[in-house]
């Protein structure tokens, strides 16, 4: 049994990449907050040393099941059942004040069994976007196939099918009906964005109705910093943008 007083759980697809550099950053500002901070995600290749505090929702095998499934059915966290029910027993017992979330395609949990156990509970939620998933009937990145269906109603969809999450089968136009469903209705949801584009399309989409919030994802100052350069010089720059002689010749 779990006894704390100040908890955050997140979830995420890994702990790899840049958003899980993010959740794992996330989780050591709030632990020096005093938040007993869980990360949750499934096994992964990629993945980092797992440290304490870190629940692994699935095996790297169950989850490779789980995105089989996907890719043959052109169905999206759907499957991992039992996995979410043993991930909803353990939420029950740690008792979160918040649930972060990020990525969850990929993360092997059932989706509509996760957020009706959220709406039940009425639990406070963080979600942050990395990508367009959430609003979509399957693509992150709708650019790709320049579409904007997704505003509408996904249907006959462009993005490539090898693209991820690959799959064999158009079921897109099912698949943004029940995400719409599934992630609409949450009592206290709030959505963070890292940029204003993606915050515009977001009150664009089907998630329109809940508050979003911009925060820019940080750089590390140590290694991104100003340093003594003689860059202007060589390249005829001068001290500001409006100094500089080639961008004056094409503005004039």
């Amino acid at each position: 049994m779990y006894h704390y007083s100040k908890v955050i759980v997140q979830i995420n697809l890994g702990n790899f990449g840049s958003t899980g550099a993010i959740m794992r950053g996330i989780a050591d500002c709030a632990a020096r907050e005093g938040f007993k901070v869980f990360c949750c995600y499934p096994e992964n290749p990629h993945n980092k040393s797992i440290q304490d505090g870190d629940y692994i929702i699935c095996t790297d095998r169950q989850r490779r099941i789980c995105s089989r499934l996907s890719r043959y059915s052109g169905l999206n966290g759907l499957f991992g059942v039992f996995l979410t029910l043993r991930f909803i027993k353990w939420l029950s017992e740690v008792k979160p004040q918040i649930i972060h979330l990020h990525n969850l395609h990929g993360c092997g949990l059932s989706l509509p069994i996760l957020f009706g156990y959220i709406k039940r509970k009425k639990m406070k939620v963080v979600w942050t976007l990395h990508d367009c998933w959430a609003f979509t009937g399957r693509c992150p990145y709708f650019q790709i196939a320049k579409c904007d269906k997704w505003k509408t109603g996904c249907h006959e969809c462009a993005y490539p099918k090898t693209s991820y999450p690959e799959t064999k089968i158009d079921n897109t136009r099912l698949m943004w009906k029940l995400k719409k469903k599934w992630f609409n209705g949450v009592e206290d949801l709030t959505i963070v964005t890292p940029s204003s584009w993606l915050a515009s399309l977001v009150r664009d989409s089907f998630l329109s109705s809940y508050p979003v919030c911009i925060i820019n994802n940080g750089i590390d100052l140590s290694v991104f910093k100003p340093t003594p350069s003689d860059f202007r010089e060589r390249y005829g720059l001068g001290r500001r943008g409006g100094d500089c002689p080639k961008t004056n010749k094409l503005m004039n």
